[in-house]
């Protein structure tokens, strides 16, 4: 299927990101598609490109870095903080280093096509990998709708696939199986940290109120930024939030508590230059 019909499908599906990986192909080319896409899937799916700072501020998306490439730090020294920004790890040292990313893209996690002979991570590699990462953990490798609930248990926040949709005969019925999937498995991970949060701080979980992009918006008390995004199906890579008048470092989510009278700012990162 054409690369256009592709994410066309794969986004009504449900998709919220694309990582168009081109090693071949020259950034002036490079931009010529993402241009192409981002007019077809607008600005809010978050579009990543690798090749290097240059490519991302050429084609005004996100950069994704393999693990031979520049540190993400540098990476943002050159970008700047609005610019989502990831990596690919594939072993808990990997993941270590990796501060500065707004996400890693840990694999792979169960046996693939892609990666013929090679021992996947299994869903403890996995855990020892979120255990260290700095940011959120997206989890890649193999992954079908029916193994979604295992990563996202083991510690990831989201999933990335190619062949799952890619070869799949109706790539728009794919998509949607695992974002129904996903979705699921986060609600009842934000359920179950809601119930441990509740049984920790007793009486302090009452309903607090914020106010969202000029909304006033109840939440329970004792609820990060990383829980509120998950409660909006967002991951922590799609969004930029400024709260009371400072950007939140993507790497602080899950530990910035949000509090009564809160002002947040909360929009899709969709890069930039």
């Amino acid at each position: 299927m054409p690369l256009l019909d592709l994410v066309r499908e794969a986004v009504a599906g449900g998709v919220d990101a694309i990582y168009l990986r081109d090693a071949c192909g020259s950034i002036d080319e490079l931009a010529l598609t993402t241009r192409t896409l981002r007019a077809e899937i607008g600005d809010e799916v978050v579009l990543v490109v690798n090749g290097g700072p240059q490519a991302a501020m050429a084609t005004g998306s996100g950069l994704h870095l393999r693990e031979r490439d520049m540190s993400p730090i540098a990476a943002r020294d050159v970008l700047g903080p609005r610019v989502a920004i990831g990596r690919s790890v594939h072993t808990p040292e990997g993941a270590a280093a990796a501060a500065g990313a707004d996400y890693i893209l840990a694999g792979h996690v169960y046996p693939s096509p892609s990666k013929p002979g090679l021992l996947p991570l299994g869903t403890a590699g996995l855990s020892s990998i979120v255990a260290v990462s700095p940011c959120p953990v997206i989890a890649i490798g193999g992954i079908t709708p029916d193994r979604v609930a295992e990563v996202i248990r083991a510690g990831a926040r989201g999933v990335a696939v190619i062949g799952a949709i890619a070869e799949a005969g109706d790539p728009r019925a794919a998509a949607a199986a695992l974002r129904v999937a996903v979705d699921r498995a986060l609600q009842h991970h934000q359920e179950e940290a809601s119930m441990s949060s509740e049984i920790s701080v007793g009486s302090d979980a009452s309903a607090i109120e914020i106010v969202v992009n000029g909304k006033l918006v109840s939440v329970v008390a004792g609820v990060t930024v990383h829980d509120f995004l998950t409660g909006k199906r967002m991951t922590d890579a799609m969004a930029i939030v400024e709260r009371n008048g400072e950007i939140v470092p993507r790497g602080d989510y899950s530990e910035t508590l949000l509090r009564a009278g809160d002002h947040l700012e909360v929009v899709h990162a969709v890069g930039g230059g």
